[in-house]
């Protein structure tokens, strides 16, 4: 997961933290072993290639089509032996309707896309203090 500095608070840092969710349910798999999965799942239809798969998991890119996205989470999902259509908080008290692991990812990946690119880290201007 890429430190504040590198990506900043907002929309885009909320996909890629929903995405690191589902990589670290999945033990941490290696990008090989998550583009298999995506390439021998014959159901999806996207893919996505190891540096695809890479670029959004350290916040570098938000692809622009669903199915990309898509195809990484069924692949940690599938990794991880956890069901894209669950529940993601089932155990949430309050009785209210939980999002899906797919509709939570769905939403932020909405919200990222309709973000400006994430400005990387800045040095603080001279009349700032350095802490």
């Amino acid at each position: 997961m890429p430190s504040t500095q590198v990506l900043r608070q907002g929309p885009r840092r909320r996909f890629v933290e929903e995405l690191h969710e589902h990589y670290r349910a999945a033990k941490r798999p290696t990008l090989r072993e998550i583009s298999d999965v995506i390439r021998d799942g014959d159901e999806l239809a996207g893919t996505a290639s190891r540096e695809t798969i890479r670029r959004m998991l350290v916040g570098e890119v938000v692809p622009a089509q669903w199915h990309t996205v898509n195809a990484l989470l069924v692949a940690l999902c599938k990794l991880a032996q956890r069901d894209p259509h669950a529940e993601r908080w089932p155990d949430a008290p309050g009785g209210y309707e939980q999002p899906t692991h797919t509709e939570a990812l769905e939403a932020a990946w909405h919200a990222a896309i309709d973000d400006p690119a994430p400005v990387a880290y800045q040095a603080p201007a001279d009349d700032d203090p350095p802490f």
